[in-house]
């Protein structure tokens, strides 16, 4: 009895917390998200290379995140590592009335991309610990969903307080980021299952290479694990690959107006995603997640052919990104959970650590790679190759899939 009692203290603090910093965060993550680069534009004057150097920057300092949740060792660690990047992140955000322009703009986005993916591992490790398996997609989609009902009823008001007022943006970032420090220090109170305060070890040097080492290990030992990597870098890699691409090809050759690109950015994308998150939630508890990590392929590489043909019709656009929020609910929930269905007994941080690396991988390659290839051949053929890369990690996700080897050793 007392442990049921336990049982249900855990989770109903934990989900209190996941929906509380759903609510205090997203004003934050739809503004940082969804008009950054265009306030990098339109208020600060920022060049193409600026433009371009921020969109390499989100995805690439990933790989320095993983340095920093490598540090887990052990429960004691995992209140500190969450806590500790969550104010790191936001905390440049509020010196925005003291510097407004482009260079600290870029600082502090890198920064924020830097630690809020470092505190990704922590957070994942936590869910696991106080929330079981069949709860937490639920739990998780959820949170998710709430964030992105509220980012788009924020994004509408967003738009006409940037339009009406010149500099609005800075009250709003700076406000979304009081808003969002909250929602870190909410998360960061909830109690850790099987917590243990120990004292850390006085030397805190890392050894750079002993990250690396610890993922290729993990990697060797886990065919299974190995093979869902394999798939979801080509799903990354191709929508990284066609994104930027996108946006040239959007208002330079198709000349989306900017109603319509908030339909579809914000209207038809978070529909998909609000509707089929719940979806994706269940099927994830029921179903393998190689075969669910394969239809993300499938939608993403859909995604890059519907929105070619909007050479046609605009209207296709917006059944691209119908058919984005769709797929992106899916991805999202899986990149998440990935860690902890794979760990399953054992500590989920280094699993997670290696879902962050290989979006730093990807994002020091993919946006380089597609601005290169569009100098050579166009938008069309680079949207294409992006689409046929994901079709590829679908199709490696169903045809090659490796019996599961499943750890002997617990935590």
């Amino acid at each position: 009895m007392q442990e049921i009692t336990l049982t249900n203290k855990y989770y109903k603090r934990t989900k209190w917390a996941i929906l509380c910093g759903a609510l205090l965060d997203e004003s934050f993550i739809a503004f940082y998200g969804g008009l950054l680069l265009f306030i990098l534009r339109k208020d600060l004057m920022a060049t193409v290379f600026q433009i371009s150097l921020l969109t390499t920057l989100k995805p690439a300092v990933s790989v320095f995140s993983f340095y920093w949740s490598s540090k887990i060792k052990n429960r004691s660690q995992l209140r500190t590592n969450f806590l500790v990047a969550g104010l790191l992140a936001r905390i440049p955000f509020l010196c925005f009335f003291f510097f407004d322009n482009v260079w600290y703009l870029i600082f502090a986005c890198a920064f924020y991309q830097l630690f809020t993916r470092a505190s990704i591992p922590a957070w994942m490790e936590i869910l696991k610990l106080n929330i079981s398996k069949k709860k937490r997609e639920k739990i998780f989609s959820m949170g998710a969903s709430i964030g992105f009902i509220e980012g788009i009823l924020i994004a509408l008001f967003v738009g006409s307080a940037l339009d009406s007022y010149a500099s609005a943006w800075k009250v709003i970032f700076v406000a979304s980021t009081i808003l969002g420090i909250i929602g870190v220090l909410i998360q960061a109170s909830i109690p850790i299952r099987g917590e243990k305060y120990v004292s850390l070890p006085t030397n805190s040097f890392v050894d750079w290479k002993q990250p690396f080492k610890d993922s290729i290990k993990l990697i060797k030992a886990r065919n299974d694990f190995a093979h869902f990597q394999i798939g979801s870098m080509a799903n990354g890699f191709g929508i990284m690959l066609m994104l930027p691409v996108l946006i040239y090809f959007f208002s330079d050759v198709i000349t989306l107006s900017y109603m319509e690109i908030t339909i579809s950015r914000y209207m038809c994308m978070g529909l998909g995603f609000v509707l089929f998150a719940p979806f994706w939630a269940k099927a994830l508890g029921k179903f393998d997640i190689n075969k669910l990590t394969s239809y993300i392929g499938l939608g993403f590489g859909a995604f890059g052919l519907f929105a070619l043909l909007g050479v046609n019709s605009h209207i296709w656009v917006f059944f691209a990104y119908l058919l984005y929020g769709i797929t992106q609910a899916g991805s999202k929930l899986i990149w998440n959970l990935s860690g902890s269905i794979f760990s399953h007994k054992q500590n989920s941080s280094l699993y997670s650590s290696v879902n962050v690396l290989s979006v730093g991988l990807r994002g020091l390659v993919a946006p380089f790679l597609g601005s290169i290839l569009f100098q050579f051949f166009g938008p069309y053929v680079v949207i294409f190759l992006g689409s046929a890369v994901c079709f590829y990690g679908s199709w490696h996700m169903l045809v090659k899939a490796p019996a599961a080897l499943f750890p002997e050793t617990a935590e």
